[in-house]
């Protein structure tokens, strides 16, 4: 190939480099931003299954059963 040819076929190249990391990035984000909401909901859980148990516990000692190890 000539100077000229090779020179494109580089410059084509790199441009198709960029695109590919400009996909990535956005993709990572993406995960970023998912990964970021199942934490909330993870806590969110967490904090209700910790109401719940509170509420357990209560009626168990209204009750008067033992407590419940877990």
């Amino acid at each position: 190939m000539s100077l000229a040819g090779d020179t494109l076929k580089a410059l084509r190249s790199v441009l198709l480099l960029q695109e590919d990391v400009r996909s990535l990035k956005e993709a990572a984000q993406a995960q970023s931003d998912r990964i970021m909401r199942l934490a909330e909901a993870h806590a969110d859980l967490r904090d209700r299954v910790s109401r719940l148990e509170g509420l357990l516990e209560g009626a168990a000692l209204v009750s008067g059963q033992r407590r419940i190890e877990g």
